[in-house]
């Protein structure tokens, strides 16, 4: 008589999981957070089997190297559920602080818009899978593009690693710190942001403040038919000539605030 084919309950599950397959597990769940909230790989127009292919082409590159600071696997089922959630929290928590780091562009480009009488002109910004004022979306897809184009996106990935550092699986969490420097980022974005679009507030206040004086010299005149063209026209060319450098000073950020968040 054949032997009938094993059920479900008769596989054993530490034999399943044991070895390289729990380790491999744990990395998805971190790298694979991560990637889902990483600039570029992790915006909305970007497949989501691409994303998938990605993190799990990086987890096989990073399990040897990583396998030894992974834990083993735990025998309860409750444990290795803390595990798993524990990894995804810490890779959500990074992630959001790159998409911090990134809305400083965001913000610079709304007060530009707003200073330039651009900020009805919209356009669907594809890092933020919405509509943007036009100097908004245009620094969101120039910064994405900074990053790849100067080798930014391996600092993201060395910095993707060395989490393993700063936040052992092993470790406990540490919620209160964490949303601290959540907020400490969040804080600095925007105010690195309003940096950014200074001096078109300047131009602005300059602008409205010379018409409103002309106003009430000459109440006749159309002062709003003569300010629009003008303020477009000088807040484009102020753009063009501060655009270089506001994308130079944003990396700069960029890479001050990783370098010390592990230091």
């Amino acid at each position: 008589m054949a032997a009938s084919p094993p059920t479900l309950a008769h596989i054993d599950l530490s034999a399943f999981l044991s070895g390289h397959v729990f380790g491999f597990i744990l990395l998805l769940s971190r790298i694979g957070s991560v990637m889902m909230l990483m600039p570029g790989i992790g915006d909305t127009y970007v497949p989501p089997n691409i994303r998938l292919t990605f993190a799990l082409i990086l987890c096989a590159l990073l399990l040897g190297p990583l396998m030894p600071l992974l834990p083993a696997l735990p025998p309860a089922p409750g444990d290795i559920a803390r595990l798993i959630v524990h990894e995804v929290a810490i890779g959500f928590f990074f992630g959001t602080l790159l998409r911090l780091i990134m809305s400083a562009l965001d913000a610079a480009g709304s007060i530009i818009g707003l200073e330039t009488g651009l900020s009805n002109a919209t356009l669907l910004n594809p890092a933020q899978a919405t509509q943007s004022s036009l100097p908004s979306a245009f620094l969101s897809v120039a910064g994405l593009a900074m990053i790849f184009c100067t080798g930014l996106d391996r600092l993201l990935i060395q910095a993707t690693v060395a989490l393993y550092n700063a936040f052992p699986p092993t470790a406990p969490l540490m919620p209160g710190d964490m949303a601290q420097a959540v907020i400490n980022i969040a804080n600095r974005s925007f105010v690195v942001g309003v940096e950014f679009a200074a001096p078109f507030l300047i131009m602005g206040l300059l602008i409205y403040a010379g018409f409103g004086v002309l106003q009430r010299l000459m109440p006749q005149v159309q002062i709003f038919m003569v300010l629009m063209p003008l303020e477009i026209w000088g807040g484009l060319m102020l753009f063009s000539l501060t655009v270089a450098g506001i994308l130079t000073l944003w990396m700069q950020f960029f890479n001050q605030t990783l370098d010390s968040f592990f230091h």
